[in-house]
């Protein structure tokens, strides 16, 4: 049995309305189109999907001395898998230790208390065909 973290896919939702929203972050229309996702998301019945199944599968990073470590997130189990790096291949049960073991991939020799890293989410999508580029005064 598969138990949903509602606020995982809620933010994993939200994330991808914002990131590719043409509306400014401060627009009325951008969060409308927030609120009318989270909406779906928590009003919407689906079927309990397979935790390989790609479409399940949130893209995330963090950076860690200097080191990018992708992995994937998927909102319905709270899982980490990892994608790059020495723990390519490992999925973690949460985030938390998900990043801590990035920590003890890449330790600090002279630091006894390492930071955990955050995850981000990344954007992996094509650009807004109604945004337009910026002006560049060196190209006119």
């Amino acid at each position: 049995m598969i138990i949903t973290s509602t606020p995982a896919v809620v933010a994993a939702a939200l994330h991808q309305v914002f990131a590719s929203s043409r509306h400014g972050v401060d627009s009325l229309e951008m969060w409308l189109a927030v609120t009318a996702e989270a909406t779906r998301q928590l009003t919407t019945p689906t079927e309990p999907a397979e935790p390989d199944a790609p479409a399940q599968w949130v893209p995330v990073f963090t950076v860690y001395r200097n080191q990018r470590t992708d992995a994937d997130y998927h909102p319905g189990i709270a899982a980490v898998r990892i994608t790059t790096g020495p723990l390519t291949g490992i999925t973690y049960t949460d985030p938390g230790s998900a990043a801590r073991a990035v920590t003890t991939t890449y330790p600090a020799p002279d630091d006894p208390v390492a930071l955990v890293p955050t995850w981000r989410l990344r954007v992996n999508h094509a650009p807004d065909p109604h945004t337009r580029p910026r002006h560049d005064p060196m190209n006119h």
